[in-house]
């Protein structure tokens, strides 16, 4: 169902971020999605995320005040992600308990596995909705919510879009390198590329670490067909810039590791490739195996000499064969675009009213369309 600006009752969204905008969770669930619902919907916002200086204690301040004391009509309050047991998340506990009725979670990883639980399945049990990112989650947490929904991670269109294929070809990879991630990387991908018979250019975008990027120049310098980019000081904030860069990848690669941990993930990578038309390589596990059509927009990958063939089979492709996998990229972004992400989050809303109105016959929904 799509929500229009005319049928909307959502007027105001309170949106307390668990970190700043070097989490990508927060810029793609949170800040561009509130943008969009100002443009599109003229649905406003206030956008706070912890700090201590002045400007993030003012911000916070005004905003806490304003949705404890002189909440808006026909507004809703997402806590997105807050795992800690310090002030920030105390004083939005004391929210909870006085507007839980208005009060969504918001959780697109399993940070229960990484972090200290207690203050997230505090705010999962007690969030009058829990709004969740993968169906992994949605399966793990509906036991101590009745109402979770699925509403995957959106990418904005900029109409940025894969122009052709590189003469020499490029793969790219995104993402921060290490934990799970660089092992999927270690186990998967990277010995796919060893004596290739042809060269190629790996960039990878979000090695920062000196010690890693040691690391990897030296684990690539036996790989004699391999060029090796990890550029530096990129500004995450400039989503035209970073959208920019995966458009020049011939092939995007999206490795996850079959654990609870990585099927919690949103395939937040893969949708970044796919939004710029470019055909992925990806681990055959959800939710990755959702977005990619077997060999219309990429391929799904089970091991090394999986990925080996593909890259192969993409190099010889001629250009006709290619751009028609690149154009089938570019459509699945009806998927998970913006206008979905903002009108299931309206969504969410109108059944928490309603769940108000009518307490005795609310029943547990879920939202698991991803098609166009």
């Amino acid at each position: 169902m799509k929500v229009s600006q005319t049928d909307s009752k959502l007027k105001f969204v309170y949106w307390f971020a668990h970190y700043n905008l070097a989490s990508p969770s927060v810029r793609y669930r949170g800040k561009y999605p509130l943008k969009f619902l100002k443009d599109n919907f003229g649905i406003c916002s206030y956008f706070v995320m912890p700090g201590y200086s002045p400007k993030a204690i003012w911000q916070f301040a005004k905003t806490y005040l304003s949705a404890l004391f002189f909440c808006k009509a026909d507004s809703i309050i997402v806590i997105q992600r807050v795992n800690s047991n310090f002030i920030y998340a105390n004083l939005l506990k004391l929210l909870v308990k006085t507007r839980s009725h208005k009060t969504i979670y918001d959780l697109d990883d399993a940070d229960y596995l990484e972090y200290k639980p207690k203050s997230i399945w505090w705010f999962i049990k007690n969030c009058s909705a829990v709004m969740v990112g993968s169906h992994e989650l949605l399966q793990n947490l509906n036991r101590y919510n009745k109402n979770v929904y699925l509403n995957t991670s959106p990418t904005p269109d900029l109409n940025i879009m894969k122009e052709h294929k590189n003469p020499v070809l490029t793969i790219g990879w995104i993402g921060c390198f290490g934990g799970h991630h660089k092992q999927s990387l270690l186990n998967l991908f990277f010995p796919a590329l060893q004596h290739l018979p042809f060269k190629i250019n790996l960039v990878l975008l979000g090695v920062t670490d000196n010690s890693e990027i040691k690391f990897l120049v030296k684990y690539f310098s036996c790989f004699e067909n391999v060029v090796l980019e990890m550029p530096q000081n990129m500004n995450w904030t400039n989503e035209n810039d970073i959208q920019l860069r995966i458009a020049k990848f011939d092939i995007g690669i999206a490795t996850l590791i079959d654990n609870e941990l990585q099927r919690s993930k949103s395939a937040f990578k893969t949708k970044q490739y796919l939004n710029n038309g470019v055909p992925v390589l990806s681990s055959d596990i959800p939710e990755n195996n959702l977005f990619v059509q077997h060999g219309k927009n990429g391929y799904l990958c089970a091991t090394p000499d999986d990925f080996r063939n593909r890259i192969i089979e993409i190099n010889e492709m001629n250009t006709e064969n290619y751009h028609l996998l690149s154009i089938a990229a570019r459509e699945t972004i009806c998927n998970f675009n913006l206008p979905n992400y903002c009108n299931k989050l309206i969504e969410v809303f109108e059944k928490m009213q309603l769940s108000t109105l009518c307490p005795k016959t609310e029943e547990h929904t879920t939202f698991i369309d991803i098609g166009c």
